[in-house]
């Protein structure tokens, strides 16, 4: 009688803990990590150590082609059956921001989840990134940026030095012609990729937008730095004919190109090669002085607002954004943190990789996160095309990109 009695306390206890229990939650999530890549794997690791942190929250990853996210998402978005977090880029923020459904935006705003000390401990211009407007569209966990690489094999082999900081674009240029014998180009890059002219034109003193966020394509310097960039191919002759970016990581990743400019996301596929890359910060431009300056880039995670688990969501972009996490993807995977704790992180800067990107973006320059910004850039390849194919000069194909935006924000 007595085991019958303990038994049924004991049923009782588990019946009322079980009433108690927090309701059991599903977040979906849609991830752009490549399958079966070293991200995906970090990724998918936070995850199952955030449903062991929380029990009553399964997380169900999704994985998104990058290519295919914002416009799967936006439908999604539009039909009712978004997902509840997203991972997304500042440049699919400025897409999609001013997209609203039944007159509200398709994004939660996410700055009443972050404490004051939360915000503090990440880089200002992440989080500026991560807003369109006022809200805040998203949590940033890692910034990008261009960098100087460098097969070290071929620098010993010819006898040219490494790059280093009294680098000017003339050193660079130099360095190519020694290097490049036609089988081995100097230097790989895709000169018709605005996000690779735009370090060239901060080093001419340009600029794509002014201190408001106003288009300024065609701004003092620009001109210059857009001839300067495709004379690598018309006059020097150190870069292979119309190279795109697959092609120009090939170059680099097989050994036929002595340098590329290109950002982390490449690393574990050029050190898996076996190449022995060296890091250099982008040189100074000779004819100004001034050290050329790489666009930088932000990818965060983002609560829809059609989610039914806001909640749950934010807590995982919250846990996905971690310094923890951010670590565990800097180290392993070469991704550049935004928290400000790891740019002091002694295991971080120990390693060459991360520590040297953190230094390049230094340099880096942030430009507004809206659905102008991508226009101008595809203004700028469209310049690119016609200057490279010799139906405009550079001021007036840049004078065209000015005005078309004009055009574009009278609308």
């Amino acid at each position: 009688m007595r085991w019958l009695i303990g038994f049924a306390f004991g049923l009782c206890a588990l019946t009322a803990a079980a009433e108690n229990a927090p309701e059991r939650r599903v977040v979906e999530t849609w991830h752009t990590y490549t399958v079966n890549s070293v991200d995906e794997a970090i990724f998918l690791e936070a995850v199952a150590a955030f449903e062991k942190a929380y029990p009553h929250i399964d997380v169900e990853p999704v994985r998104i082609p990058y290519l295919q996210n914002l416009a799967q998402f936006i439908n999604s978005s539009q039909g009712g059956e978004a997902p509840d977090l997203i991972r997304v880029s500042d440049t699919e923020l400025g897409k999609l921001g001013h997209i609203t459904v039944e007159g509200l935006p398709l994004l939660e705003d996410l700055r009443a989840h972050l404490t004051p000390v939360q915000r503090q401990q990440v880089a200002p211009r992440a989080l500026a990134a991560m807003r369109y407007g006022e809200p805040l569209y998203a949590l940033p966990v890692s910034q990008g940026c261009l960098t100087l690489l460098y097969n070290k094999a071929l620098f010993d082999a010819r006898g040219v030095a490494y790059p280093d900081d009294s680098w000017t674009t003339d050193d660079l240029i130099a360095a190519a012609k020694q290097l490049d014998d036609g089988a081995v180009r100097g230097l790989a890059l895709p000169i018709k990729w605005s996000y690779w002219f735009l370090p060239f034109q901060t080093g001419f003193g340009g600029a794509s937008f002014d201190a408001n966020g106003h288009p300024t394509v065609d701004s003092p310097g620009s001109a210059e730095a857009l001839e300067f960039f495709l004379d690598f191919e018309r006059v020097h002759d150190i870069v292979s004919s119309s190279v795109g970016l697959e092609s120009m990581s090939t170059q680099f990743q097989t050994g036929k190109a002595a340098m590329v400019l290109d950002g982390s996301w490449n690393m574990n596929n050029y050190l898996g090669a076996d190449i022995d890359v060296g890091l250099a910060t982008l040189p100074a431009v000779a004819e100004t002085g001034i050290r050329m300056g790489p666009l930088l880039s932000y990818f965060g995670w983002s609560v829809s607002k059609q989610s039914d688990v806001k909640e749950e969501a934010a807590a995982l972009a919250l846990w996905l954004s971690s310094a923890d996490v951010q670590k565990a993807f800097a180290l392993q995977s070469y991704v550049v943190p935004v928290d400000l704790s790891l740019a002091r992180d002694p295991e971080v800067l120990a390693d060459p990789v991360v520590s040297a990107y953190l230094r390049q973006a230094e340099f880096g320059i942030a430009v507004p996160t809206n659905q102008v910004t991508y226009r101008v850039f595809e203004q700028i390849d469209v310049a690119l095309e016609l200057v490279y194919k010799g139906e405009l000069d550079a001021v007036s194909a840049l004078r065209a990109a000015d005005a078309e935006m004009e055009r574009a924000l009278a609308q």
